[in-house]
């Protein structure tokens, strides 16, 4: 598999199928390559979150690249003219984009099986995160069965959004409920209750970042 290091500069370079790339930067080294092409053109929905690409300053550095995120691959991915190409993942790991989202790479166990993926980080406050993962799925087109059915198309659809609390440099699956959160922090469970008893905590957003600042006071 070829590599090379360039000086990131516009009108750069083209890439073959195969090729890996880094590029230094003022914050580190962007490292990717070239996108396989994939005709999704019959199948409706979206594999993005957002569609359009974001000035993204990645891995903490401060050069701005044209980014988006892949949900259904779980991929980021770097415009370059007429190329698209794929992040390395264990090589990018962290995102900031324009409108002020940020993406991080965290590695755990889940279900007895090891996963490296790209979370929306809400909070990160004295050494305690609460991030979601947001992913969609392929549904297969479908041929009609009998005569009074009809053909579907292929479409991609958003999984639901499962969140997670990174605490003491481990990250869990958290489903908002004050028991789980008890188990996963322990020794604060009077606190935990009391906000619990006065917040009446949900998964949603605006709940999680509200709990996360509490979490990063105790």
């Amino acid at each position: 598999m070829k590599k090379a290091i360039f000086i990131l500069s516009l009108g750069l370079f083209s890439l073959t199928i195969n090729a890996q790339v880094q590029i230094n930067t003022g914050g580190g080294i962007l490292s990717f390559s070239k996108s396989p092409d994939f005709n999704d053109a019959n199948t409706t929905g979206s594999k993005y979150l957002l569609e359009s690409y974001q000035s993204t300053k990645v891995n903490k550095g401060n050069q701005d690249f044209q980014i988006r995120y892949n949900a259904f691959t779980d991929m980021m991915e770097y415009k370059n003219g007429s190329d698209v190409l794929e992040l390395i993942k264990e090589k990018n790991t962290h995102f900031t984009f324009q409108d002020g989202s940020v993406y991080e790479l965290f590695q755990y166990q889940l279900d007895g099986k090891s996963h490296d993926r790209y979370h929306k980080v809400l909070t990160d406050k004295n050494g305690i995160k609460i991030s979601k993962f947001q992913s969609i799925k392929l549904i297969p087109a479908k041929k009609a069965t009998s005569s009074y059915d009809s053909d579907t198309q292929a479409a991609y659809k958003p999984n639901k959004e499962v969140y997670f609390i990174t605490y003491n440099n481990q990250t869990f699956e958290f489903d908002g409920k004050q028991k789980s959160l008890e188990k996963i922090i322990p020794g604060k469970s009077d606190g935990i209750k009391a906000f619990y008893k006065e917040n009446k905590i949900k998964e949603n957003d605006s709940d999680m970042i509200k709990l996360g600042n509490f979490l990063a006071t105790i």
